[in-house]
Parts: C-alpha cells; structure tokens; sequence
C-alpha cells in the first residue's frame, strides 16, 4: 500500500518547479546510472521525504516511475534503431537485470522487448 500523499498549495507548487526541473534534468542524464531517490533529493537539496511528496504532487507519478519511463523510452529507442543485444541494452539503459527490464518493458508496452525486435528485423 503506498501512502497518501499530501497535495501541494499552489504557491508551495509555484515555488518547487525549479527543483522538479532540476530532478527531472538531473535524471535524463544520469538514467542509465544506478540513482536512488537519496541520490536526487541531493542534487536538488530537498529532503528525501520532501522531494518525494513534491515529486509526486506536481508530476502525479513517483520519482520511480518516471525514471523507469525514460529508461524504456530510450530502450524502445535502440530495440528499433540498433542491433545490439537485448541485455546489453538493458544494462545501457540503467536496468539491474535483463529480467527486471523485461518486466517493466511488458507492464509498460505489452509485449516482451524481443517481440519488439522480432516486428522491426
């Protein structure tokens, strides 16, 4: 069960735009790296508790989530565009294990990263 979360004021929201920015850059950069939440409430200099909560108050997804669209955006990116393989572009796009990409790339897109490759070959 994840936890309520507190909707933001409007100034208050106004107010912590730069620092989802500065997230949000901060993790198109640094996808394919392991980043934990820690690792972005630092560069934004907001506590973790504080950036989750704003995080998800003004973007309506987690910091998670959104870190795992970019990953399988640009994972559907090079399963069209390249030939390399499945697990190395999983490792490239900041997955843990080829598992884990697979299961996030059929929760998202509905099909298996393969069956991807197999349409665009």
């Amino acid at each position: 069960n994840e936890p309520v979360i507190s909707t933001l004021p409007k100034g208050l929201k106004r107010f912590h735009l730069t620092t989802i920015e500065s997230a949000k850059d901060y993790l198109i950069k640094n996808f394919h790296k392991k980043i934990s939440l820690g690792d972005v409430a630092e560069h934004c200099c907001v506590s973790l508790f504080h950036f989750s909560r704003i995080f998800k108050s003004i973007m309506k997804i987690t910091p998670y989530q959104y870190l795992t669209a970019l990953r399988l955006q640009h994972a559907s990116v090079l399963l069209e565009t390249s030939s390399e393989p499945i697990n190395q572009i999983a490792l490239q796009c900041g997955f843990a294990s080829l598992e884990h990409f697979d299961n996030a790339y059929r929760q998202r897109f509905g099909r298996t990263p393969s069956t991807l490759r197999k349409v665009h070959s």
